[in-house]
């Protein structure tokens, strides 16, 4: 007996195709980490034809991703410059920082007779590639002199400093004007920071995909992932009973149910003393019996009724700790798709 984890494809396409039309704009999605944990398989299925391009990590997750579509491929994370070229080759779009990357990337894409254009970026935080402002600045004029056209990104790491993030953003766009260097898009805008209206000329969707807005409400948006836990055994206790590990007790005596998943399989264990249920072990969550389905057999923890939001804030997780916990769960254990 296992808890059913499992991954609506139609619904992942469904919010890709809602998040478009909020945004207005392009969509890439993004896929990095093998799809969340759920596999890049399944999230390029549900968004191809759809997304306009796919992000991804590094050039190994490149390589991944190749093989199930012909689109666009942005590389998030730095790349090294001596696998520029298989990069490039391949439709892979990496983020340009030194006049070495430079060189090497105007020749491949001389070579290949394709368009002079790279992503250059604003680097947000610690962590992340691209450029300082300053950095950027010295940098601008050898971008000139190449005569490239520039895809100009940033990432906001932090909603409550999102102005602050984007004044720095638009001060580098400045920057590249008064050096001559053409600006052909701006990439601004991953899923929270674009719930609550950031602009660019393309978006970056990942764990909205899922069903995350982190609470702003985007018409189609529902959440794709489902767990159940199917009922182990429902027992009348007395008022006092413990439950579960540590001091929890039974206020009045009471039926309560036992079903079968627990933070083994992604459900964290905080997630204890919300929404009636009472405790969460490594295999096994105990509940009201008011959350059990009607013919009483089992829980449904998460589906599509309920806000993907709501319930990582429930377990004081992030959306994206939730979507990757359950997805290397389910994969781990053969996931399912629903189509």
């Amino acid at each position: 007996m296992r808890p059913a984890i499992s991954l609506d494809e139609a619904q992942v396409r469904a919010n890709a195709q809602a998040w478009r039309a909020f945004a207005g704009v392009p969509l890439w999605a993004v896929v990095k980490g093998d799809g969340y944990g759920w596999g890049y398989a399944p999230m390029v299925r549900a968004c191809e034809g759809v997304a306009e391009a796919f992000c991804v990590a590094d050039a190994d997750e490149l390589r991944e991703v190749r093989a199930l579509t012909n689109l666009p491929v942005v590389i998030l994370g730095a790349v090294a410059p001596d696998r520029l070229a298989e990069v490039l080759r391949s439709g892979g779009i990496p983020t340009i920082t030194t006049v070495t990357e430079l060189e090497v990337a105007v020749a491949v894409l001389e070579g290949m007779g394709a368009p002079l254009r790279l992503r250059v970026g604003i680097r947000p935080a610690a962590g992340w590639s691209g450029l300082s402002l300053e950095e950027l600045k010295s940098f601008a004029p050898a971008l000139a002199a190449a005569g490239v056209e520039v895809q100009a990104w940033t990432h906001i790491t932090d909603i409550d400093a999102r102005e602050e993030q984007m004044q720095i953003f638009h001060e580098a766009l400045r920057a590249f004007e008064a050096a001559g260097v053409r600006v052909a898009g701006t990439d601004a805008a991953s899923t929270i920071p674009l719930a609550s209206g950031a602009p660019g000329t393309s978006v970056r969707v990942g764990v909205g995909l899922f069903g995350a807005t982190g609470g702003a409400s985007v018409p189609g948006v529902q959440c794709a992932i489902r767990v159940v836990a199917p009922v182990v055994r429902v027992e009348r206790h007395a008022a006092g009973t413990r439950v579960g590990y540590g001091g929890t007790m039974l206020p009045m005596a009471q039926s309560i149910a036992t079903a079968r998943c627990g933070y083994a399989d992604g459900v964290p264990k905080s997630l204890a003393g919300a929404d009636d249920i009472l405790s969460v072990g490594m295999q096994y969550v105990t509940v009201q019996v008011t959350r059990l389905n009607d013919a009483g057999d089992s829980v449904t923890l998460l589906d599509r009724s309920r806000s993907l939001d709501a319930f990582a804030a429930q377990c004081g997780r992030l959306p994206h700790e939730i979507v990757t916990a359950f997805g290397n769960c389910a994969r781990a254990n053969g996931v399912s798709i629903e189509v």
